[in-house]
């Protein structure tokens, strides 16, 4: 029984598919749930980003007409996607990967600052005319090699040998790159995302224990090798004990995401009217536009931003069970799991479940590069919901 077959009658695991209208009716939601986030993210923008765009002698609008911009190219990425047969993924595996790859060595190679500048320590945006971050790129890219390599692998993922350590070698040396930029926390959202999928595909849950022991000194390493690494990871235990202690040091954003979050209520203090976002919430309309939300719409608000998340999640692996063929199934999961991921690390991070780290809340934060290949990835994902037409 070929490959193809087996996942015309098994789902993720073993769990059996039923072919039905069921995806195509998911893709519509999907898109439903998608362009909702996208209009939401443009009035938390506009809010979160008045104050600083007005301080910058900007108008108050500037950030709200630059992430409009991004999202009109976003949805037409999003279309053009969920037009093109998701199986080519599998032929480009390789050189779309190689050129995740490529993007990622100038940020790390001397001489190269005029077009890969440092900022804020770390060097992780190109400019060419237009900025982008490759590490988000390399996110994607992974997860379409690793459902590609696990399809063709797929009867030698329970052999660490040939299996697992081929297809470990070369996302590690993905995950080093990024490491390298430095930016710690991508490396390690690639090298889950490479895992969930694998799992997926029917990799033993065993050998990925034995691997994170393994790995567990190197990620520490990598971890508190940083002096604001570590700062950050000591300020994230110390919330729990003494808030007070860090709130004016390397605990200023958490404590400020938390006052943010708090001040909100139930309901929020109104659209528009957050206070935090007045210079004392650092990133306001990025890495912390959650808090925002929180405190403009309150608990009610904030719930069901967190349940329209979860929704859209759940409609992914719906769509991923109603797949046609493994490659479809495994490039669905590792698509939902790459917009969950993300969004859940985000709400975590403001909420002092997490170190704090700098994760977009997909389709809302501002940020270009990210907002584009999310919607890109939707588009693909939409695209494997009506594979049951074809």
């Amino acid at each position: 029984m070929t490959a193809g077959t087996r996942a015309s009658t098994f789902g993720l695991r073993g769990f059996p598919v039923r072919p039905s209208s069921a995806p195509s009716v998911a893709g519509k939601a999907l898109t439903a749930l998608t362009m909702l986030f996208v209009a939401f993210g443009l009035l938390s923008v506009y809010s979160a980003s008045s104050f600083v765009a007005q301080s910058a002698g900007l108008q108050d609008s500037h950030y709200l007409f630059q992430q409009a911009s991004r999202a009109a190219i976003g949805l037409l990425v999003l279309f053009v996607a969920s037009q093109i047969d998701y199986r080519i993924y599998r032929r480009l595996a390789w050189p779309i990967l190689a050129v995740a790859g490529l993007l990622l060595v100038p940020l790390l190679l001397p001489g190269t600052e005029s077009f890969a500048p440092r900022v804020n320590g770390a060097r992780r945006w190109l400019d060419l005319g237009v900025t982008i971050q490759p590490s988000e790129l390399a996110k994607i890219a992974v997860v379409m090699w690793t459902a590609a390599i696990a399809v063709k692998k797929q009867d030698q993922l329970h052999d660490v040998r040939h299996g697992l350590l081929p297809i470990g070698l070369v996302v590690g040396t993905v995950c080093l790159l990024v490491l390298f930029e430095p930016h710690f926390s991508a490396a390690l959202w690639i090298a889950v995302l490479a895992g969930v999928v694998l799992f997926a595909a029917g990799a033993r849950l065993t050998h990925f224990a034995l691997v994170g022991v393994a790995m567990l000194p190197i990620g520490l390493l990598g971890a508190l090798s940083s002096g604001y690494r570590r700062e950050r990871v000591g300020a994230f235990l110390a919330t729990f004990f003494d808030p007070s202690s860090v709130a004016a040091t390397s605990g200023y954003q958490l404590r400020q995401s938390m006052i943010a979050i708090g001040s909100g209520g139930v309901t929020g203090v109104g659209f528009g009217r957050s206070s935090l976002k007045m210079s004392y919430l650092p990133e306001p309309q990025n890495d912390f536009i959650f808090s925002i939300i929180a405190e403009e719409w309150g608990f009610l608000g904030a719930a069901a931003l967190i349940g329209m998340f979860v929704g859209w999640t759940l409609i992914g692996l719906r769509i991923a069970r109603g797949a046609p063929d493994v490659h479809g199934r495994l490039l669905a999961v590792g698509i939902t799991t790459l917009v969950a991921l993300s969004a859940f690390a985000h709400i975590g991070v403001a909420l002092g479940l997490m170190p704090t780290t700098g994760v977009n809340l997909p389709f809302i934060s501002a940020g270009g590069t990210n907002l584009i290949l999310m919607l890109g990835a939707t588009g693909i994902l939409l695209n494997v919901s009506t594979a049951w037409k074809r």
